[in-house]
This record gives C-alpha cells, structure tokens and sequence, in this order.
C-alpha cells in the first residue's frame, strides 16, 4: 500500500537528513585499514549509513516516484512497469534509469555482509558514499518540483 506522496517525502528527507550525517562523519575514502581498525563508533555509525541509504532508496523507488510522476507531473503511468516510469523521470531530468540501476546494485551489494573480507566491504561502502549524494540530489529535486 502505498503511502500518501508528502508522508512518503517527509520519510525520505528524514532518512537523507540521517544520511548525510552519517556521510559527513565517516572517513573518506573508506579503506580496509578502516574497517580492520573499526571502533564500535565507526560500526554504528556505517550501520546507520547503510540502513539510511538503504531506506531511502527503498522508499523513493516503492513510494515516491511513481507517486511523483502521477500526480505532480500529471503523466498516466500508474500501472506503467517500474522501467518505463524510470525513463519518463529520465526525460524529464529527475534521474537517469542507468544510475537507478546503479543505486539498486549498490544498495544490494550493501545489505550483504562480508565479514571475512573487509576490502570488498570498504569497496561497498566507498561506492555507495558517492551514491548517497547522487541520492539526496534526487530527492532534492524531486521535493523542489513538488512545491512549485
């Protein structure tokens, strides 16, 4: 079921505010020495990175860009596949599909633990501290388009 579009936005903008937080406080670039020599703080705090950017792609792809394409720019796509209303945001400058899959990958690639590997982890997580701006860059627009 899907959340109202401003309940579903407010959820975004308060997991990118976490996120960004999170992203200013942690080493970068992310290294294996990093995650060798982690503190419990740096644990929590690449804990609360990946669950925030988990989220918030999880959620603008399940609640708000479908939501966003119907309603504020008045395109009938509500029972579109998930690509074609990709595009459309493409077209129309919101994103573009390759980086959606890209985050997807990302975020996919983050929600597997690779405790025995601490250089695949600081790989992971490297490429998705860039992905996380990208992100809130998104959500950035798309909130900016909502209130004109």
């Amino acid at each position: 079921m899907s959340l109202p579009l401003q309940v579903a936005l407010a959820q975004c903008d308060r997991h990118a505010s976490i996120l960004r937080d999170a992203l200013s406080q942690m080493p970068a670039p992310l290294t294996e020495a990093h995650l060798r020599q982690a503190s419990p703080e740096l644990i929590r705090l690449l804990d609360q990175f990946v669950l925030r950017f988990t989220k918030l792609q999880d959620t603008l792809g399940a609640q708000v860009l479908r939501q966003f394409a119907v309603q504020v720019l008045a395109e009938p796509v509500e029972d579109a596949a998930f690509i074609d209303v990709l595009n459309l945001l493409e077209r129309r400058g919101y994103l573009t599909a390759d980086q959606w899959a890209v985050q997807r990958s990302t975020r996919n690639i983050l929600t597997h633990e690779y405790p025995d590997d601490p250089m695949r982890q600081a790989l992971a997580l490297s490429a998705a501290q860039a992905a996380a701006l990208q992100l809130v860059g998104w959500l950035r627009n798309i909130q900016e388009r909502v209130k004109a």
